[in-house]
């Protein structure tokens, strides 16, 4: 039994003029790649992270396919929302679409505490940080509410696991910093919250120049982890 980890999926089973192929050969293929690697590496008492950008679908109807490929791999996969999600509804409508369509593999993190092979699993989906080129006041106001959706993830954790006896792991989209901005506020919260491991994705390309995985000399015990599923080769990267 393992964790494992892969954002980024934005699978495209019901739209094949919107796969990830058009940004280049590093692309080709890579729903039936994410496949192959997930029944060969996954097996049904693993857990799978998968922080977001899932589908391409707009609306919930038209993801049908695509949460069906999810549904079918091996075990248990806990999703969070990312900024390509547009289907995406209230938890709520979310789990009365999965439980319709059949699919008992799928759990959605957030603000929330899901426990699974010895860890505490919380996520949200982040948003672009303050500082950016592009950074405006809309952006502020949602950076702001991420900010309080992040407080809400990490007290249910500590609710969840006083003692902080389990694993603590906090899954975003966006990343919450980078190697070019190491401190942010999102940061700061999750370091103080004493959290153990931090997943992000959303960085694909060059922007995957800006990478920070490990461990900060500030905050030693906070592990970050980029899991892009480009970034990873389309493999999913064991956590636990």
């Amino acid at each position: 039994m393992a964790i494992y980890a892969l954002a980024d999926l934005h699978l495209a089973m019901s739209f094949p003029g919107k796969t990830m192929e058009v940004f280049g050969g590093e692309w080709k293929d890579y729903m039936s790649r994410i496949r192959e690697n997930c029944m060969n590496i996954l097996t049904p008492e693993d857990t799978l992270l998968i922080p977001g950008d899932l589908s391409w679908a707009t609306y919930l109807k038209d993801a049908v396919e695509d949460f069906s490929f999810i549904d079918s791999l091996p075990g248990t996969k806990i999703i969070c929302r990312g900024n390509h999600d547009y289907y995406w509804t209230t938890v709520k409508k979310m789990e009365e679409f999965f439980a319709a369509e059949g699919f008992g593999t799928i759990r959605i993190a957030r603000h929330n505490a899901i426990r699974t092979e010895g860890a505490l699993i919380t996520g949200t989906r982040g948003w672009k940080m303050p500082g950016d080129d592009d950074f405006t006041e809309q952006d502020r106001k949602i950076y702001d509410r991420e900010k309080e959706r992040m407080k809400l993830c990490l007290s249910a954790l500590s609710e969840a696991d006083p003692m902080h006896e389990l694993t603590h792991i906090v899954m975003l989209h966006y990343p919450p910093l980078t190697n070019v901005r190491m401190k942010t506020e999102l940061s700061e919260l999750i370091e103080t919250s004493g959290a153990d491991i931090c997943l992000y994705g959303h960085l694909h390309g060059r922007a995957r120049q800006k990478v920070f995985e490990g461990a900060k000399e500030s905050a030693p015990g906070t592990v970050y982890k980029c899991v892009s599923a480009d970034y990873l080769g389309f493999r999913p990267l064991r956590i636990l």
